[in-house]
């Protein structure tokens, strides 16, 4: 939970929602995981659209969710090729190309732990790409929420994320667990 007074007067009642139900996310038990997680997605995104992509019978799922993963990678791709313009931001461009192409790759074939960082990795390139050297200031999550609350709580989100990849985590819950917040950030990524 951001702790900064600053912070604190820019951060609205629904966003310390956010802040209460990502830990409760985290420690849920598989059979609560999906009734937070649809919360929490309804919080940061477009509500009522999550549930889609978590319920249902599995062909609907699947299809809904290759569908949410193309949103996510066309809007990604759309982004970069407008706003990386300079010849020595190439290298960039290229890898993070390469590492959306990947994470979508990897998502749907079941490599989640791969895919969670990847997409904590695209998130924060996101920032960077957006908003240059601020994106990876300690003071951005602030100016994120200034911009507007659901992408401050976005990158909040990301940042949280970040976290749990120092922790290493193992087994079928802790793969369930990044599958789902991988989902709730893409799908979050793609409302915007």
């Amino acid at each position: 939970m951001p702790e900064s007074e600053l912070l604190d007067q820019v951060v609205t009642d629904t966003e310390r929602q956010a802040f209460k139900l990502l830990p409760a996310l985290v420690d849920a038990m598989a059979s609560t995981r999906s009734t937070i997680a649809v919360q929490l997605a309804d919080l940061m995104g477009n509500p009522g659209e999550f549930l889609q992509y978590i319920s249902g019978p599995s062909e609907d799922q699947a299809r809904n969710e290759a569908r949410l993963l193309r949103v996510f990678r066309e809007n990604v791709e759309l982004l970069v090729h407008k706003t990386w313009v300079e010849k020595t931001e190439e290298k960039p461009k290229e890898r993070l190309l390469a590492d959306l192409e990947a994470f979508e790759r990897d998502f749907m074939k079941g490599s989640v732990s791969l895919a969670f960082l990847r997409f904590v990795a695209i998130a924060r390139s996101v920032a960077t790409l957006l908003f240059g050297s601020a994106g990876r200031a300690s003071d951005f999550i602030l100016y994120a929420f200034r911009i507007d609350p659901k992408f401050g709580l976005f990158f909040w989100y990301v940042g949280e994320l970040e976290n749990q990849t120092r922790t290493p985590m193992d087994g079928p819950a802790a793969e369930a667990l990044m599958r789902m917040e991988s989902l709730i950030g893409v799908f979050t990524l793609s409302c915007f």
